[in-house]
């Protein structure tokens, strides 16, 4: 290690001051004073959205706005409010009670394929379907009834005696045509048992066989012509006693048919006056058509109605007539498959598991006794978007694409406004049904609640996204910081712990939880709206505060909690804290080394982030290369830290080659570093690094440092800069503070500092030392106890400075690889 002198140390150390960030601008305190409450218990809670003007806007404006397209993607953060902002102000937009219907599905006799849809009053569908039951319920007890009365038994009989007239007039008719002839009518039996109608030759006043002709005439019993003429009249009447046959049956068909026509006589006039009753109660475009096909198939089939056997003819009815018939009467059910009858206002839907089925509906199918998969009608179900109907459906974006085909069913229902309802496996093709359902009109407002990466990305690649969800509302994740906000904080206190039914807050404890979200948001002029986060602290803070059995929550138990919190999750950076106080991974805090510098690098493990100081180191040599970063050689490096690399360059060059070119090869790398490296709040150090490199200055190991930078030397603000102070402070508090530690930030970051207590006493006390700084220069006077020098007008640098000694340095590494290519 280089030693410097006790003289250099106290100049640079008073040029250092300027430098220096005071202790009352390291960390923001809540005044107690602007909370006029005892307890959180006595305001009133708070029962407003706060803090996001500009996504309460684009919601009602898209809620109220029923105009094609303009449903809404709602972005931002989880925990800032977002399904509870969603939920308050369509309670607010949806007091009026929109014209909501009730839909039915019945079965269409015409194609049964194809059930048919009715489309009613909110209110209807269920009445209509009870009306149904009940007039079916009635024709099964009237029509056995109506077929047993007097009247109906008269007339039966007498269309019954006409046609056993014609049948005797046509068979009297045949007798008398055979009787001069010698024949008579009969029957016959053949081989196979089946009973014919046949004609018999009389020979001695007894009806013959035909055959039993050629055994008379063999016996010498009948003269041959005799049975010639015998045969040929037979051969004659048996062609016509098949004739006699279909006049018979003829006549059996006319009977049934007159039969059939007087019954559906008997039965139309009750039938019809029962259903008219129902076209005039229930008001539906298509009820009319759908009622006629009941009472035609009902006057076409009026056997079903039977109790037992057949009401018109006289047996019983066996088991599969009665299955037969009780599938018949299932096809007068009313599957009411959206009832809307208890619908005071416009329906607000929240599904949280939109599965194609949950969202779309389905049809239901069964194993029928036979082995094979059945469905009908009445297996119609319907989903989450039928029941948004005339109102607003809610999903979760991760949901929705966690269920193949959901999305792009859901694009086709808001690009036609049209709901075919289908089995899931119907998507793929998979299905065997072939039910097709009437699709079903409707007018749902979708409400998509999702991040603003995946609305980016929908946005730009998802064709038809941008006519379909017109409006983004965007939550933000912080705000300004005013004092209405801050006594909106203590109102959302006061309603957790009213509805969790927990210990009410001390106006110290509401500044403790004020400061930590303050902390949250990462500046000192902002405040973070994840309320989700605020309410967690709440209820910790009150659990840890019920154990000490204190009435009051006061800011000792806020701060209990977070400290509790921390020990619950910062197993990583303990493990690694341990690591670097043991030796194991290399961390100088403490003297001087050229070459080596401590960046600052944040990690995060879901729940926390810490920060811990990293060691970067630098080497130099002759070359061409420039500037090798090793992470990247080793493809270990992400692009904005390589980026920020070539930045460094760029600055080199900036600075030093405006003449003449840069020649030499410096290698950078993150040691002990055994993952991927990104970002670039790296860039100063990398840049001191290579400084000290080329002149040999050595750099305090005492100072680590934070900050990207741009190519004119600009140094840029970073993130969680509270957590890198924190995270070397830990480390030279834990090997013993000197009064020479020190973090080096940008002068942009200053305002985000909201450091711990502990870092505001050391820093009071002279222990721990925040400098902030604008550009690179700067900060080479803190790192390097030397100034950096400004360029003279010849393009020189004061002798003694850095810059002038990099200058040097360069040009001699310049000369040597001229003359290397020379040699």
């Amino acid at each position: 290690m280089q030693k410097k002198t006790t003289t250099r140390k106290k100049t640079v150390s008073s040029k250092k001051k300027k430098y220096e960030v005071s202790a009352t601008k390291l960390r923001w305190k809540c005044p107690e004073s602007q909370f006029k409450f005892k307890t959180t218990k006595d305001i009133e809670p708070l029962d407003t959205i706060i803090g996001q003007p500009r996504a309460v806007e684009a919601i009602r404006m898209g809620a109220q706005l029923f105009s094609k397209g303009y449903n809404i993607f709602v972005s931002g953060l989880a925990g800032t409010g977002r399904l509870t902002t969603v939920k308050k102000l369509l309670e607010e937009v949806t007091t009026h009670k929109p014209q909501t219907y009730d839909y039915c599905y019945v079965h269409n006799f015409g194609d049964p394929d194809k059930p048919r849809l009715l489309k009613m009053k909110s209110g209807d569908g269920k009445n209509f379907a009870r009306s149904m039951e009940e007039t079916i319920s009635f024709l099964k007890r009237r029509l056995p009834k109506l077929f047993d009365e007097e009247t109906y038994v008269e007339t039966k009989r007498q269309i019954v005696e006409e046609f056993q007239r014609r049948e005797r007039e046509v068979l009297q008719s045949f007798d008398n045509k055979l009787k001069p002839h010698g024949f008579v009518r009969g029957q016959i039996e053949n081989d196979k048992g089946i009973v014919q109608p046949e004609v018999f030759p009389i020979i001695d006043e007894k009806p013959m066989q035909i055959d039993d002709v050629d055994d008379l005439v063999a016996e010498g019993k009948m003269e041959e012509s005799k049975a010639k003429e015998l045969k040929e009249k037979y051969t004659q009447f048996h062609h016509e006693i098949y004739d006699l046959a279909r006049a018979g049956m003829k006549i059996m068909k006319d009977y049934k048919k007159s039969l059939a026509e007087h019954e559906k006589a008997a039965a139309k006039m009750e039938i019809e006056s029962i259903f008219k009753e129902l076209v005039e109660v229930y008001t539906c475009e298509m009820l009319c058509d759908y009622i006629n096909e009941v009472i035609e198939y009902i006057l076409d089939h009026l056997n079903i109605f039977a109790q037992t056997g057949n009401p018109l003819e006289n047996g019983s009815e066996s088991k599969e007539d009665m299955i037969r018939r009780a599938n018949s009467l299932n096809l007068f059910k009313v599957n009411v498959v959206l009832d809307n009858s208890k619908t005071e206002r416009a329906p607000v839907v929240v599904e949280t598991t939109p599965s194609y089925t949950n969202l779309f509906g389905t049809i239901e199918r069964s194993l029928a006794p036979e082995g094979y998969w059945r469905t009908d009608f009445t297996k119609i179900k319907a989903g989450a978007l039928l029941r948004a109907d005339q109102g607003y459906l809610i999903v979760n974006a991760l949901d929705l694409f966690s269920e193949q085909g959901v999305w792009n069913a859901l694009k086709r229902v808001l690009l036609y406004d049209r709901l075919e309802i289908q089995p899931y496996e119907a998507v793929f093709q998979l299905s065997q049904l072939h039910l097709k359902p009437e699709p079903i009109d409707v007018n749902v407002k979708v409400i998509i609640i999702g991040g603003q990466t995946l609305y980016r990305y929908l946005f730009a690649n998802e064709k038809g996204f941008k006519k379909i969800f017109k409006v983004n509302a965007q939550f933000d994740y912080e705000t300004e910081k005013t004092k209405d906000l801050i006594n909106d904080y203590s109102r959302f206190i006061a309603k957790i712990c009213n509805n969790d039914g927990l210990p009410h807050f001390r106006p110290d404890g509401v500044s403790a939880i004020v400061e930590w979200a303050t902390e949250h948001a990462g500046s000192q002029d902002r405040i973070s709206l994840k309320f989700s986060d605020v309410a967690d602290l709440v209820r910790e803070s009150a659990h840890y505060a019920k154990a000490t059995r204190t009435k009051y929550i006061t800011r000792k138990d806020v701060l209990r909690a977070l400290t509790e919190r921390k020990y619950r999750n910062d197993l990583p950076d303990e493990k690694m804290k341990h690591y670097i106080i043991s030796g194991r991974t290399m961390i100088d805090t403490e003297g001087e080394r050229i070459g080596q510098i401590n960046g600052l690098t944040i990690l995060n493990n879901g729940i926390l982030s810490f920060g811990k100081p990293a060691r970067i180191t630098a080497a130099v040599s002759s070359g061409s290369k420039g500037i090798i970063d090793i992470e990247r050689e080793a493809d270990m490096s992400g692009n904005i830290h390589s980026k920020g690399v070539l930045i460094i360059s760029s600055i080199f060059r900036e600075r030093f080659a405006k003449e003449k070119p840069l020649s030499f090869a410096a290698s950078i790398a993150f040691e002990q570093s055994y993952g991927g490296i990104d970002g670039d709040s790296a860039s100063c150090a990398e840049i001191y690094v290579i400084l000290s490199a080329l002149t040999g200055i050595p750099i305090n190991q005492n100072i680590a440092i934070t900050g990207s930078v741009n190519q004119k030397g600009d140094v840029q603000p970073i993130g969680g800069v509270n957590e890198k102070i924190n995270g070397f402070f830990e480390i030279c508090n834990e090997r013993g503070l000197t009064g020479t530690q020190g973090v080096v930030i940008p002068q942009q970051n200053v305002e985000d500092l909201m450091l711990s207590q502990e870092i505001v006493d050391a820093n009071k006390d002279g222990k721990f030392r925040i400098y902030a700084i604008d550009k690179i220069e700067d900060g080479v006077e803190i790192l390097m106890n030397t100034p950096a020098g400004e360029l003279k007008a010849d393009g020189t640098y004061p002798k003694g400075s850095v810059f002038a000694l990099v200058q040097t340095k360069l040009e001699a590494l310049r000369k040597a690889a001229k003359d290397e290519k020379k040699g």
